[in-house]
Formats: structure tokens, sequence, C-alpha cells
């Protein structure tokens, strides 16, 4: 579509005079805007330009000489033209103008600037988790297996290693959040990875940009620990993976970079905290402003007295009943004021017993009951619509909007407020106990459980609640009914409560992730607005103007203090929270996530537990000094975390507990800056500081000390101890520890410094025999003591009184108690003997011609439903992360090992730290038994040797070097490596040695062997001589006889026939791919001798996929398991003598026995006439035979003679018989183990080798013939 030219467009051309006619008046587009910003000029003067041109168009003279053919021109003539006539159109608007005499009775129009924000933000990050550390006792990972080539002639091997997480630490920097780990991948030796090859989780980091992330890698013998330079990745100042911080260091007693232990994990339990869901308590509803022009020409006389009254209506309806005198200029003309005041008809109406009438505050306890009340009723708005003064009689104008409001206000709060739920109101918390529901009215009880500062609460009074306006007409506000927006507002309760995992933390850090805003959504741009007077002389004027407005999103502040206690040790009662003497706060503008930290040192060892308490906006607004410093989080200030420790604050804060050093990044404010904002001034303007004389205590007196029980027994030590520590520790030092005591009357705060020299006692002069029986027989106390005053705030005066109370329990308060004199509490009470006046700054104050919301900076709630708060439907705050530090003894070096450090920046591609996995070719050097030399190696035989020497990952310490059959592994290793049979794999998991060989072992075509107490390993088949499986026959090593077999040591083994069946298998294996994360292979194998209905159903799995990577190897090893489980029948054991012995575990034998066999068609029985009665007929002749005789009940084995089916000797007559056969058997077995025995003979094991009548083994023949299973893949 073209550009839109309004000079040169083709108009419908209409002749005859303009009187009447409706002149071309087309919207403006964007470039018309822009011309007229340039210039300077109004809308209504372009516009009347336009109409001009436009007029001078439709005139034409009569000559056509000057036009132009209309022709096809160039682009470039049509451009000139355009350019030519622009131009033409500047310099007009900017020629001077005489001033025109305005029309009489026109009305002109003007539009207020709007104020609109951005829609769209700079993205910010963070991670979903921090990793957790490998437990202790972990074993090391051994990775283990090379590159080589299958059966098949594919490229086999490739390992994904999943190091150990040993060291961890994360780190916040506002728009993102960054992270370091260091693992332990196995033994040293292994190779560099690519960096293809590292990945988190499924992701690979070479995703991420070069200076998101830094890799170390070291693998050598010696010390691994992670150092400079990476091998992928940046490091450095700015922009790099490691933004210019010493990487791998924690914070701890050593340094505030050592080399010590840090973990980091992802807390659990309560980790949100800060306000929620806030509920007006009386807080006024304000109509959006919007300015409501009066022109004298069309509201003045008694011909515009309809337009008069619905004008002055709706400024009342607006701005009160003040602000609507239009004609006469006085104080309530132009619109003056901030807004009408409306009732909410919610608020606290009783407290205790007392139910107020008017706004009030009152001190609350523990356990006091408050009432707020839900008023249901919206026939007071309609009254006031008819009513003549305050109301709308005879206009159009109504409360209609506001009862609609009003109705989805009441029943959020219905449905927030149930019982059970928990709120704070200023510095108190409540729970809400009983809901009673009355005629258009609900009263919610709430109790006081929890008292957090300032122990007071608003109530808004019946008036306030049940009236229809709330106190403000445009004049003055009335101080017995009008609620500002923080007026003690109700918000849900989120606390965040934080315990150390490891008891010997020195300093734990946490990671904060905020979202704070203040959202305006078509909020009169205040700052646009004309004052009272201008309005007045607008309206004069008849200019109409129309109400600009506010679409963006702009600064809250959202602010919490830390509680801190010590963790009760068992037996021992659970100390109070108490608050360190800080707000902190959160500050933003826009909808995104900010990553802050918060780290604390506690300056008294001891394992101690953290809250993050909310301070409610009210409590801020009402009860906090504007001059009091507030330390604002803010992780983007400056360069965190670097050595010159730019934009970092530490602070060491006073408690009960001790001192407790808090660091932050960020910046310090006053309380005053953080309270407005300028978008509810108009005319806003710069701060304007101010100062106060107040006078503050210059000297203390120490007047009184006791406990809580009366005991005077060593509580003076027993209280300095408390804040000092153990004199005797501290021998001959000076000590001063600042405490911040609170004093509520007057809300002021006094910091004593306690001053104390720790001098060594003379006994019954300065110390007695209880307190060196106390002091573990030590002489050295506290001396000299003195009380300063380091800081106060607020008004004292000589005189003012107040205890700083020790909660105690020491080795003075713990010998008071064995002496029958206990106590837990010591009161010290002071007085402030003299004062001083300072000039005490009490912030900055915001000057403005108007301010139509105090505190809308830390305000939960708002007058406006048009301004939204960023913890209008939950908690802003939340703890994400949690890194503890602890001193190590001895600095870790990971010797011998390969190790990875890695710091990575929370990006849009990778937000978890995941599981690290690294691709690797080979695994860890071993010593190859056939070569010799000590490099990766892909055979099984040379990791089980691995195992059995190695003194830390196996069980070298365990066994003897004499009891590892070496021999036998080399040729199981040289059997594995012909048959292409290999193990990639990692070892991850802990378990027995034996197991493992055991289990993994005919996953190999292997067989465990223990020949006199040595370990070793055979293959589980024929071989050739060139090592690979044989299908010649089996070569037999020894026979066995009863000749050579010790007399009843024969034992026979038969395999249950249910073990024995037509299985089918499915068989898995890992396929590797180069630098990727690899993925699982199967098939399914059937015996191909079986017809379809004959094949099993019944499924064994083989996995494979822990070290198999090839297909063949897979298909081959199923093949053998499937043989085995259908070919093998017996096992043999038995024992011989040592003479002429030839044989060794591995070795094929030969034992032939012979067998008596059963058979129930042999069973029979002898009547009592020696007549035989059997299912078979009976030849004549001498059979071996049982007998067995139902009147003894004995059974004999014997020879019984038959004749004419009739057996003539009458001792078996009326018996029961079998006949017995004789079988001999020439089996092969494979001998598993042979031990030499105390009592000097041989014991020999073995598994049964099945073999055809050419003595080839089956299971050998099944494991090389495909042919004989059918695949399915």
């Amino acid at each position: 579509m073209a550009e839109r030219r309004p000079l040169h467009q083709r108009l419908n051309f209409r002749s005859g005079l303009e009187a009447g006619g409706q002149p071309y008046d087309p919207p403006l587009l964007p470039y018309e805007k822009s011309l007229i910003d340039a210039i300077g000029c109004s809308e209504d003067e372009y516009r009347e330009f336009v109409r001009h041109a436009m007029l001078r168009q439709r005139v034409r003279p009569a000559e056509y000489d000057g036009i132009p053919d209309v022709v096809n021109l160039p682009a470039a003539a049509v451009t000139q033209l355009i350019i030519g006539v622009a131009l033409l159109g500047a310099s007009i608007l900017l020629t001077p103008k005489p001033e025109i005499p305005d029309e009489a009775g026109k009305i002109k129009g003007k539009k207020l600037a709007d104020q609109v924000g951005p829609t769209r933000f700079n993205q910010t990050s963070s991670f979903d988790n921090a990793p957790s550390l490998a437990e202790l006792n972990t074993p090391i990972p051994i990775p283990f297996g090379k590159r080589g080539t299958g059966a098949d002639g594919v490229l086999t091997g490739g390992l994904i290693l999943a190091p150990a997480l040993v060291w961890s630490r994360l780190y916040a920097y506002g728009a993102y959040q960054a992270y370091e780990g260091v693992y332990v991948a196995g033994e040293f030796g292994l190779d560099a990875p690519e960096l293809g090859g590292v990945l988190l989780g499924t992701s690979s980091i070479s995703a991420l940009g070069n200076r998101d992330f830094a890799l170390y890698w070291s693998s050598k013998k010696g010390t691994n620990r992670p150092a400079s330079p990476p091998l992928h990745g940046t490091e450095g100042d700015g922009a790099t993976g490691t933004v210019g911080r010493k990487i791998f260091t924690a914070p701890t007693d050593n340094g505030q970079f050592s080399n010590d232990f840090s973990m980091s994990y992802t807390p659990s339990g309560d980790t949100t905290f800060g306000t929620g869901t806030p509920i007006h308590n009386g807080s006024a509803y304000r109509f959006n402003w919007e300015v409501i022009s009066a022109p004298f020409s069309s509201t003045e006389g008694s011909d515009n007295e309809d337009a008069r009254k619905e004008i002055q209506a709706k400024r009342r309806k607006i701005a009160g009943s003040l602000a609507d005198v239009l004609h006469i200029n006085n104080e309530e003309a132009g619109q003056p004021g901030v807004g009408r005041a409306y009732s909410r008809h919610m608020g606290f109406i009783l407290h205790n017993t007392t139910e107020y009438a008017n706004r009030t505050v009152v001190t609350v306890s523990e356990g006091d009951l408050a009432v707020f009340e839900i008023d249901n009723n919206n026939q007071v708005w309609k009254d006031l619509e008819k009513d003549a003064k305050d109301g709308f009689k005879d206009t159009e104008v109504n409360l209609k909007d506001l009862v609609n409001s009003a109705k989805s206000w009441r029943n959020r709060a219905s449905d927030l407020m149930v019982i059970g739920s928990r709120w704070i109101v200023g510095a108190s918390s409540w729970i809400v106990e009983r809901r009673i529901e009355l005629d258009n009215r609900i009263d919610i009880h709430m109790r006081c459980v929890s008292i957090f500062g300032v122990p007071e609460i608003g109530i808004a009074g019946t008036r306030t609640v049940r009236e229809p306006l709330g106190g403000y007409e445009g004049d003055v506000f009335n101080p017995n009914k009008h609620c500002g927006a923080a007026f003690y507002n109700v918000c849900a309760l989120n606390i965040a409560t934080i315990r150390p995992v490891r008891r010997d933390a020195e300093v734990i850090e946490v990671g904060i992730r905020s979202k704070v805003f203040n959202k305006a959504s078509g909020l009169c741009n205040f700052n646009a607005l004309p004052s009272p007077k201008k309005l007045y002389q607008l309206d004069k004027k008849d200019i109409n103007l129309s109400t600009g407005r506010m679409d963006k999103y702009f600064q809250r502040s959202s602010c919490f203090s830390i509680w801190v206690r010590p963790v009760a040790e068992y037996g021992k009662p659970q100390s109070p929270f108490k608050r360190m003497p800080q707000v902190f706060c959160v500050q933003g503008s826009a909808p995104v996530d900010q990553n802050n930290y918060l780290r604390i040192r506690p300056r008294t060892k001891g394992f101690y537990e953290y809250r993050f308490i909310p301070r409610t906006g009210s409590d801020i607004a009402i009860n906090s000094i504007d001059s009091s410093e507030v330390i604002v989080l803010q992780a983007s200030q400056g360069v965190p975390y670097t050595v010159a420790q730019s934009g970092t604050i530490g602070k060491d804060l006073s408690t009960p507990y001790g001192v407790f050093r808090v660091t932050v990044q960020g910046k310090t404010t006053t309380i005053a800056e953080i309270k407005t904002n300028d978008e509810l001034f108009t005319n806003p303007s710069a701060s304007v500081a101010q100062s106060t004389p107040t006078t503050i205590p210059a000297t203390l007196t120490n007047t009184n000390f006791a406990s809580n029980t009366g005991s005077i027994q060593l509580i003076k030590h027993a209280w300095l101890t408390h804040f000092l520590g153990s004199a005797k520790d501290q021998k001959g030092t000076t000590k001063t520890v600042a405490h911040q005591h609170y004093k509520p009357n007057g809300n002021r705060f006094v910091t004593v410094n306690i001053t104390a020299t720790s001098t060594k006692g003379v006994r019954g002069q300065t110390v007695g025999d209880n307190y060196i029986s106390a002091n573990s027989g030590d002489k050295y106390y506290w001396s000299n003591v003195q009380f300063g005053v380091a800081s106060a705030t607020g008004n004292w005066a000589v005189g003012d009184a107040f205890t700083i109370t020790a909660n105690v329990s020491n080795q003075f308060s713990s010998k008071a108690a064995s002496l029958g004199q206990p106590y837990s509490q010591v009161h010290y009470a002071f007085s402030v003997a003299s004062v001083k006046t300072t000039s005490a700054s009490t912030g900055s104050i915001k000057k403005g011609d108007r301010v139509f919301e105090q505190a809308s900076q830390v305000s939960d709630c708002s007058h406006y439903t048009e301004l939204q708060k960023s913890n209008e439907s939950g908690p802003e705050h939340e703890i994400t992360w949690v890194n503890e530090y602890i001193s190590n003894k001895s600095l870790a070096k990971y010797d011998d090992m390969s190790t990875v450090g890695l710091t990575l920046k929370s990006t849009g591609e990778i937000s978890g730290v995941e599981q690290l996995r690294i691709w690797s070719a080979t695994g860890i050097p071993v010593k190859r038994l056939i070569e010799g030399d000590n490099k990766p190696s892909n055979l099984f035989a040379d990791l089980v040797f691995y195992l059995l020497k190695s003194k830390s990952q196996g069980v070298g310490n365990i066994v003897p070097a004499e009891l590892v059959d070496e021999d036998s592994l080399r040729a199981t290793a040289k059997f594995l490596r012909a048959n292409k049979i290999f193990y990639d794999g990692v070892i991850e998991d802990s378990e027995s040695f034996r197991s493992f060989i055991y289990e993994n072992a005919p996953l190999q075509l292997c067989s465990f062997t223990i020949k006199n107490g040595k370990f070793g390993m055979i293959p589980a088949l024929p071989v050739d001589s060139s090592d690979k499986i044989s299908l010649q026959p089996v070569q037999v090593a020894q026979i066995f006889t009863a000749g050579n077999i010790v007399e009843d040591s024969l034992q026979l083994q038969y395999i249950d026939v249910s073990q024995r069946s037509n299985l089918r298998g499915l068989v898995t294996w890992r396929v590797t791919v180069q630098n990727d994360l690899p993925y699982q292979a199967s098939a399914l194998l059937y015996w191909s001798d079986l017809g379809v209905n004959d094949r099993a159903t019944t499924e064994q799995s083989f996995d494979l996929s822990e070290f198999c990577t090839n297909r063949e190897q897979a298909l081959r090893t199923a093949r053998y398991l499937l043989s085995v489980r259908r070919r093998v029948t017996k096992s043999v054991s038995f024992k011989t003598v040592p003479d002429a012995l030839g044989v060794q575990p591995g070795s094929y034998i030969r034992v032939i026995t012979e067998a008596t066999t059963y058979s129930s068609a042999a069973n029979g029985s002898i009547t009592d006439a020696g007549t035989l009665v059997s299912i078979t007929t009976v030849k004549d002749g001498t059979y071996d035979a049982l007998i067995y005789n139902p009147t003894t009940q004995s059974v004999t084995e014997t020879k019984l003679t038959v004749a004419n089916n009739a057996v003539s000797d009458s001792r078996y007559h009326g018996s029961l018989f079998t006949l017995l056969g004789g079988s001999t058997d020439y089996s092969v077995y494979q001998i598993e183990s042979l031990n030499l025995e105390e009592d000097g003979l041989v014991s020999i094991s073995a598994i049964e080798v099945p073999t055809d009548a050419s003595g080839v083994s089956i299971v050998a023949k099944d494991v090389l013939t495909p042919g004989n299973f059918t695949v399915l893949e």
C-alpha cells in the first residue's frame, strides 16, 4: 500500500460554497505525527494547514499551461516531487503566525500525553536446579575400553563418562546465574575430551557461545586440581566464561578466595518468601483519575444547566464534592485534589473486645483477637447516587462500575481468608480461626500468633468499612476515616527457612530469585495533568482535554529481614528467632526474574538456622524511619565475586546470638528513597534532603542486673560471656561487641558497645570458687566492663531506660543450675545519663504539586485497580540455591585422578545443571596382558587383572599377588581378542568383586576359575591353536572313572528341566555415536528348528548395553546363552588323588559313570501266592530290584529271580517291587575349580560340555551357526 500523502491524494471534487460542507479530516499517520513533533506545532495547527492545502486544491486556475502531462514518471521524479511538497509544508508551518482570535463558542480539543513503557524486556535466565554432590564413599568411576573392530567389521567402542561431582558453587549476576563444578571422571590417564563430546544432560555445551562457559581438564600423575588455562571456552575479565572471578574458590575462614570446600544444592521445604495476595484494610478506592473538562461556552448560562450538572457530577465522582466548582476561581475549581475516597467495605473493625467506629492504631500482643469485616451492603452506594450534595441526583452519572468492582474484590478477600490461613499485618502474624457469615456481612476472626517488629496494627473502623465514602473529598484527609494505600494491608505470609546441611559450615550463601514490579494498565498519566489553576484557565478558553494514560512497568521495592537462631542441641530448649537489625530490599521495574545472593558468616562458631521474613509495605511506610539505611540487593551492580569487590557490601549485624557478617552485591539507600514513585506525582521534582535535629544518648549508666528466676549466682559472668565469649579463650585481650537494641516506645534504636578486658583473677578477691569451677579451673574473667553508645535513632531524654536481655546457656548458667539456682535469662538495665543533639538526615522528600498515592513503591495495595503489584498472586522471592563453605584441613589435590572443572552461565540454551557427561574413545590405561604395556584395553581379562591388582580401585589390598592366575587371564585375553569379544563400559557401582566376575564372565563367553585359591578365568568354549572358538572334537586331557575317583565322593547335579526349556532371548546392546549420547538396539532370537506353534513363550532378557557396542558380538553372546540353557544338563564334582594329575581349570575331562535308573513302567507287586502283577511282561531271569514290605515298611535292594511270572522266595510275597535298570555315561566336562584339600585330596568341580557323535562341542556349533536361530529386530 502506498504511503498516504494528504496533499496529493485525489479528492471527490464538489463545487459550491463550503458552508455546510464536511472538510476532509483523515486520521494522522505516524510520519505526520513525527513531523509535528519535529516542528513543534500542535495537531490542530497541522490539521488547519492540511485543510487549507486541500481547499487550494479545489480552486483551480483557468489556464492549464503550467500543468505537466500526466505520464508514468520514474520513481526518482516522484520522490523529488513529494520531498518538495513536504519541505514546502514544513516551511509554511515554521512561518510565524499572527494571532487568530478564537471563534466564539467553538470548543477546541487537546490530548494530554500518554506514558507508554516497553512491553518487551531483556531476557533473564537462571538454573532450574542445583546438582547434588556425590555421596561420601561413592566409588570413583572406572572407564574401561578402547576403539576396536568387531567380527562384522564394524567399529566398536566409545564410552560415556558420568563424572562424580565433588565440589560445586552457584553465583548470582542479576540477569543470569553462573555455576562452577569440579568432577572426578576416574583415574588419571584419560584422553582430553573434544568440545562436541561434553554434554549436560542431553545437550552439548558446544551449543553455547564461547564466552558462556569454560571447561578445565586434568588427567596426570600427581595433583589434578582444575586450573587455568581452560581446555575449551574462555576465562578472564569481562564477558567470558568466568566473568573475571577466581575459579573454584570459596569464602571461608581461610580467606575470601580460598581453595576450600564448597557445595551447592537446591533447598527443600519452605523456600519462597514475601508478602502475597494483598487485601485492603480500609484503604480507600479511587476511580482512575480523569480530567473532566468544563468549557465555559458549553457549561455557562441557563441554557447549559443540564450539561453543567453532568460535568459537575462527573467531577464529583472522580475528585469529590469539594472539587466540583466550575466557574468560580477558588480552591475548589479546576478539579483539585487527588481523588475521592470510596469505601472498599472491608477492613478491621474490632480488637479483642473493643469495636472501633473510627480509624485507629492499636498495640497488639500474641494471642490477641482482631475481626476483619467484609461488608456486602451495596445499598449505601445506591443511596449516595441519589444524594443531592454528595451524589449525582438528576444526572446520568452512577456508581454501577464501583458496585461491580467491589463485588470482585470482596469475593476475592472472602475466598482467600479461609480458616487456617496465615497473614501478616504490619509487623505481626495472624491466623484465621473462625468465620461468621451474617446478613450482607462476613466477620473473619483472626488470632495474633507472632510479633516481628513494631507491635501495632491499624483498625479501619466501622465508619470506614460500612459507610459509602472513605474520608476524602478533594480537600483534606479525614484522620478518623481515611486509610491510605499502605494502611496496614493484610497480606499472605510466606517465610523461607534455611538450615545448613553441614553442621560444620562456616559460611552459607543463598541465591534469591525475585520478580518485582509495579504495573500500570491504563492508569492516568499523572505527570501530564495540569494544575487546578491551569485546568480552570483551559476551561475558560474552551479547550477540552483528553486524559493521558499510563501503560508501563515501573519501580517497586520489596523488603525483608533475616532472622536467626542456634539449632537446639539434643535435650536442650529451642531458642527463639531474633531479627538482624538491617532492612534488605529488592527493586524491580519489569516482569523478569533477577538473581541475587546473600552471604552469612557467623562471627561466633555454631550451627544456626535462618529465616527470611518479609517486611510489609505498611511496616516500611508507617514504622520505619526515613533516614534508616536499606541495603538494595542488586547483583548487576559493579562486578561481583572479583578481587576488587566492586559493588560488594558487607556489614556486621549484632544479635543476641552474636555478630553475623552479611555480604551482598548491591547498594545502600534510605527508607525515604524507596517509598515513592514519580509516576504517582504531578510535576515530580528531584528529591530534597531533609534534616531534623534529634537528641540521642551520649553516655549510659548500668542501673541494675537480674535473672528471670531471681537467682544471682554468676549472672554477670553469664551475661558478659553470652555477648563477649569465654574470657579464658581470649586471655589478655580487650574486646568490644556492638549490640543493637530496639525500644518500641517511640520506635527508637540504640546500639550499645560492650567493652571488657580478659584479666587473670585472684581467688577470693576478684573470682570465687564457683566461678573457677564453672570456668574449668581457669581464673581469667571479663574485667573493666564499659558501656558506650555507638549510634542511635529517634529522640531520647536523660533518664530514658531500657533493658538488654540475654538468653544464656553457658558454663556459668549451667553451674548455677547445678547449685540449685537455675535461670535462662539475664537482664541488664540501662539509663541514659546524658544526651547530645545531632542534625540527623531524615532522608529525601519528593516534592510535587500533587501526590496521588503515597508509598506506592513499597505498598502492597493501591487505591487504583489499574495499578497491579507483583505480589498480587503470590510471594515475590524464592531461595533457589544454597552454597555452604567449609575450610579444608588440607588442600584437595585430586592426586592421580582425571578431573573436570566446569564454569557455566545460565542461558536460554541450557537452563539446568544436569549430569555432566563426556564422550571418550578410550578408558584408563591398564596393564595389557598380551602386549605387556600400560595402555587402554577393551579385553575383559585385562579389566579383571586390573581389579585384582589395583589397590585404589580394586581388591589389590586384599588379594595377594600370588593368588592371581595371570597365565589363565592372559590365555583368556588371547581368546577374547581372537574372537572379537570386547568390553567397553564404565564401572560406577560398588559391588563384590567375585559377584562382578561371576555375572560378567559368561557374558564374555568365559568362566571364572579358582585353582588352589588362585583367581583366574578361562574360555567357556573349546579353542583352536589360533585361540578362536573350535569346531574340532574336544581334546580330553584326562579320563576319570571309579578307578581314580575317591569312593563316595562323586556327585552328579542335574539341572532342573524347567531351567532347560527352549527359551527365546531378547538381547540388548549399546550403539555408540561419536561425541553424542548412545542409544540401545535389541534383537529377539528363536530356535530355528522349532515350528511356530512350538516356539517358546518364556522370554529371557540379556542386557549387554553396559559393555557391548557391537551387534554381532551381542547376537553371538545370546546364541551362547540360549544354547547353554538348552544343551547343558548337569555338573559333576568329585575328589581324586594328586598323583599323575594332569589337568587344571579349563581342562576338558571325561568322567565315566555307571548309573542306576528308575522307571515307573518297571513297577509291580507280588501276590501272597508269589504271582507277579505288572503292566509289562517280566521275562524269566534274575534282576536288581527294590522290595517294599507293607507290613514292616522296609525297603530292601536285592536280587529277584522270576520264573513263569512268579517269585518262589516267600519272603517277598505280598510286597511291591521295582526292577532297577543301569547305564554307563561317557560325558565330557570342563573343569571350573580345582583345589587341594586339607586331607591331601584334590577336589574338582566341572560343568558338562555337550558333544555330538564326533566329539564336537554342540554349544560351540550353536554359537558359530547363526542359521540355528531366527532373529527379529
